[in-house]
């Protein structure tokens, strides 16, 4: 079970990952009849200038015989922005506002590659024409924000939100690293998981009651709180055992992947490839994360309860997935907090890596470690010896 989870929830670091624009290269190599595929070989051949005229000619064409979409011409530019090759990044911006004139996102590009050119009065020229067409987009505000030094005042909730979050990340990593089981554990445990569901309720709720709210937020907020919830119920019983909070978290979970997996049949089908700003293969990702915890529950539910490793396994996997989902939204989510340099680096896909290596090492040592303890004289729990109690 363990090497299972291990390779679902590496599914969802690449989901995670895919956040980053260029950061992971294509799985089975560049489409011929992408335009990004051409445009990239013609900038390789003959320069950026070249590549800028023959997108216009294949524009006016109508891109015939060619995939062309916003999201893919923004991979190119940032690909480019990352190699250092601002000028030709800031091109390839320029053309997709051309063709897509309406999109905040491309927009938040430009101003992004113009401020790392040193042009400050243009970057926040384009980020203020972001911000007039989504005036909610929160990587626009707080990029004005830092240029303008206007300050933005949060709303309560806005800040408790934040705070958890925070705290959340922070109590996890410190768990992470302590002895399992000893009292500094215990006491970093419980932060955790009243923090974290602190921070997840909260997402959930202001996603929902928000107009301009996103589903991926209500999603993920609900996932992580069935993930935390679920962790520290398996930690509290001492003996195997279920009821109907079981049965409610089944309802729960499947409700969410099937909510992940609309979203992300929505946006493979979606101009942009994307739903919200995040791309299909992050909600087929943690579909993946929601489904196999729904099947896990039924069968922990068949067998009457979980015991020894197992249990410790349960438990460990829900926690370290929602501390993953917490790290993955707070670096890779909101990358605007850190400098420029930084959020083009893939720095920022460090800790949500250590995160994984973190939860493979421990899953390896528990099970590692009950296979191989003696046999204490006792026969191991089954579904039929409940009867017996």
């Amino acid at each position: 079970m363990a090497a299972g989870l291990l390779v679902v929830l590496v599914a969802a670091a690449l989901g995670i990952l895919s956040l980053i624009p260029g950061f992971l290269p294509p799985l089975f190599g560049d489409d011929p009849h992408r335009l990004t595929a051409v445009l990239s070989q013609t900038i390789d051949a003959k320069g950026i200038d070249a590549a800028v005229e023959q997108y216009r000619t294949l524009r006016a064409q109508g891109f015939r015989g060619l995939k062309e979409s916003e999201a893919d011409t923004n991979t190119l530019g940032y690909a480019l922005l990352q190699k250092g090759h601002t000028q030709s990044a800031i091109q390839v911006f320029q053309l997709n506002i051309e063709t897509h004139p309406a999109s905040a996102n491309v927009y938040d590009s430009l101003g992004e590659a113009y401020l790392a050119a040193g042009n400050k009065t243009l970057a926040i020229a384009n980020y203020e024409k972001a911000l007039a067409i989504a005036p909610a987009k929160r990587s626009t505000v707080a990029a004005l924000q830092d240029l303008t030094g206007r300050k933005h005042s949060y709303r309560p909730l806005a800040l408790f939100h934040i705070f958890n979050g925070l705290l959340g990340i922070l109590s996890g990593a410190v768990a992470m690293v302590l002895r399992k089981g000893s009292p500094r554990h215990t006491w970093a445990g419980r932060v955790f998981v009243v923090s974290m569901l602190c921070m997840s309720g909260s997402a959930a709720y202001v996603s929902f009651v928000d107009p301009n709210g996103k589903s991926i937020n209500l999603l993920m907020g609900l996932l992580t709180f069935y993930l935390v919830a679920t962790a520290w119920l398996t930690a509290y019983r001492k003996r195997p055992q279920t009821n109907l909070a079981d049965w409610a978290g089944v309802v729960a979970i499947v409700a969410v992947a099937i909510g992940l997996a609309s979203s992300g049949v929505e946006a493979a089908n979606s101009a942009t490839g994307t739903k919200d700003g995040s791309a299909a293969g992050l909600y087929f990702a943690f579909v993946a994360v929601a489904s196999l915890a729904a099947v896990l529950d039924l069968r922990m539910i068949w067998r009457g309860g979980v015991s020894g490793a197992q249990r410790l396994t349960r438990h460990l996997w829900r926690m370290c997935t929602a501390l993953f989902i917490a790290v993955g939204s707070f670096f890779l989510g909101q990358p605007q907090v850190f400098p420029v340099g930084i959020r083009n680096s893939g720095i920022l896909a460090v800790p949500t890596l250590l995160v994984i290596l973190s939860l493979g090492y421990w899953l390896f040592r528990v099970n590692a470690f009950h296979r191989l303890l003696p046999q204490r004289g006792s026969a191991p729990w089954t579904p039929q010896s409940r009867s017996a109690h």
